[in-house]
């Protein structure tokens, strides 16, 4: 990678990325954040990163999110839909998952399905193989939500962030654990969101395989990284 090169967080909605905007605001150099922006090549090399959450994990985070925050455009709608009912209507494929207006109750399933996809494609909630194409030739790294720390340290790495401790920003509190609901909803979930949980293992074991490349000296980096910084759950 160019020192010279921009740098692009591409901001997946429920992903920890406003944390990591934070973060890049505090650099002395110029990092670039697409926030509610895809994937899409340019004209000039851009090395580009995000992160990924697991798909269950961050519908469910989606929908409790949804209901405690009243600025959502679709707070008050949801505040008489039960997750069930929520689960069964992003599941509905006669609801076309393209962009609708805010206050659309449509507008559940393209914010909750295949969204990872639909980011990194470039547009195209069913088009896997493009996302893991981009991933390869143009994000140098994608960091994981349940890898937080880890994360992060090889972030320092690839782009030299000058990093302390960090606090998770737009925490959704008062949520069950994905533990916590039934076997059924999170197996409709993972039907729904099939191509973002093959994505998401796929960078997963990207990702761990980085971790796996790191020296003896960087891993004791990490250890005293992960020692120093507190983290919490979206």
């Amino acid at each position: 990678m160019k020192e010279e090169q921009p740098i692009c967080l591409i901001h997946i909605p429920k992903t920890g990325g406003k944390t990591l905007w934070k973060i890049l605001k505090k650099q002395p150099e110029t990092y670039h954040v697409w926030h509610k922006k895809m994937f899409k090549n340019l004209d000039i090399p851009v090395s580009f990163f995000t992160m990924l959450r697991e798909p269950v994990d961050r519908v469910l985070s989606t929908y409790y999110y949804i209901r405690s925050y009243e600025a959502d455009p679709l707070y008050d709608q949801l505040q008489n839909i039960t997750l069930k009912e929520f689960v069964d209507y992003i599941g509905n494929e006669q609801i076309e998952n393209i962009r609708y207006k805010k206050r659309d109750l449509k507008s559940l399933r393209p914010r909750s399905v295949n969204l990872a996809t639909r980011y990194l494609s470039g547009g195209d909630p069913n088009a896997l193989k493009i996302a893991k194409k981009n991933i390869k030739k143009h994000f140098p790294i994608v960091g994981l939500t349940d890898m937080y720390p880890e994360s992060l340290f090889l972030m320092k790495k690839k782009f030299n962030l000058q990093l302390s401790s960090i606090t998770i920003e737009n925490k959704t509190d008062n949520r069950p654990s994905t533990e916590a609901i039934s076997p059924d909803l999170i197996n409709k979930i993972k039907k729904t969101n099939h191509n973002d949980i093959l994505l998401y293992e796929w960078a997963k074991k990207r990702f761990l395989n980085e971790m796996e490349s790191l020296s003896k000296l960087e891993r004791q980096e990490l250890q005293n990284w992960i020692a120093k910084t507190k983290t919490l759950s979206e």
